[in-house]
């Protein structure tokens, strides 16, 4: 078994990095825990054994500014962006 890290702003289909957590085949992962001040996750499986992940400080990066165009920054943008990805969500569900 392995975490997949996804950056739902950039590409929702691909991971942007894959970490193996359980050694075994017969171990399920069955929890996962998000810090929410440092990037660290820690993933606990069946057998009681835990991982802490930290992520990656070149996964960190904000993406690049392009040249005449404005990024926007702050609390409400990354609200605004997690709304918008659960409608996307929530428009599957009540279409199936």
């Amino acid at each position: 078994m392995a975490t997949h890290v996804f950056d739902l702003a950039i590409n929702k289909y691909e991971a942007i990095c894959n970490q193996p957590v359980v050694a075994k085949k017969k171990n399920k992962i069955t929890h996962v825990q998000f810090n929410p001040i440092h990037p660290i996750i820690i993933v606990g499986d069946d057998r009681g054994h835990i991982i802490c992940l930290k992520l990656s400080p070149n996964l960190r990066k904000m993406p690049k500014e392009k040249k005449g165009q404005e990024v926007q920054k702050g609390l409400a943008v990354e609200i605004a962006k997690l709304d918008k990805l659960l409608n996307l969500v929530r428009e599957v569900k009540t279409k199936t």
